[in-house]
């Protein structure tokens, strides 16, 4: 396991999901030392009405699974890739290099906790397909897990977002045409160009810069900026990401903040 997880919401098998995810492991994914996928799905006594985990039990599932994790990696030399919450279970993903010991670990872990049901099994999966196929953030996801964090950025510093203001976005393409494509898909959605520029050094060396008035509330942010994302994409180009001012009450203090899809 790595120091780098992040977490992101989206749909699983058309069920509401909370995707908990390694993505400092990527680089070294599929690990070939370990191709066996070792999983278990942990049911809620109390889950949400849309299915996620509650409060009410957020204490032991913590506990459960600092049991089952240490378990996994002493007995089964496995990591933790990965846990999926949806439908009133928690889904955890592990890849080991063998699965020898895998159901008394997980016997031994999950049975000091009385009245939790589960699921488990075992397959192998040498290209660690469940956590580059589902566990892993698309680039779209990635997107929407960038806006979450920019806007935690300008709580941070006091902006309570409650102030629409102007949103500057930037894409990038690899010729003229591309860009003018783009250019009219952002003038038909309301923005202004800010500006263009041509940056030999970038991979695609024609940019654009645009910027319209914006609600700062979360789900208007994420459609605005899959709309230009997306957008770009059929363009041919690459969404960069986008700025803003941080308003706070503080003497209406203002700053730049600043932030790019990795």
């Amino acid at each position: 396991m790595s120091d780098n997880w992040n977490t992101y919401i989206c749909n699983v098998n058309h069920k509401l999901a909370s995707i908990f995810v390694d993505i400092g492991i990527r680089s070294n994914v599929p690990d070939q030392g370990r191709p066996w996928l070792l999983w278990v799905w942990v049911y809620f006594k109390k889950p949400r009405p849309d299915g996620l985990s509650s409060r009410k039990e957020f204490e032991v599932l913590i506990s459960l699974e600092d049991k089952l994790v240490a378990s996994m990696e002493q007995t089964c030399k496995a990591v933790l890739s990965g846990r999926i919450t949806t439908d009133g279970r928690r889904e955890f993903y592990f890849y080991g290099p063998q699965p020898e010991g895998f159901d008394p670990a997980v016997r031994a872990s999950l049975g000091l906790f009385h009245g939790y049901n589960f699921d488990s099994g075992i397959r192998q999966d040498e290209g660690w397909t469940q956590y580059l196929n589902v566990l892993y953030p698309s680039e779209e996801q990635f997107q929407l897990i960038g806006n979450r964090d920019l806007l935690d950025s300008l709580r941070r510093r006091g902006d309570n977002l409650e102030k629409a203001r102007n949103v500057c976005h930037w894409a990038y393409f690899n010729d003229r045409a591309d860009r003018e494509v783009f250019r009219e898909a952002g003038l038909a959605l309301g923005y202004r160009i800010v500006s263009e520029n041509e940056n030999p050094v970038r991979d695609r060396h024609y940019g654009i810069c645009l910027e319209r008035m914006q609600d700062m509330a979360p789900e208007k942010i994420d459609e605005a900026v899959m709309e230009l994302f997306r957008a770009s994409q059929s363009a041919h180009g690459e969404y960069d990401g986008w700025e803003c001012q941080v308003i706070t009450d503080a003497k209406s203090k203002r700053e730049r903040s600043w932030w790019k899809l990795w």
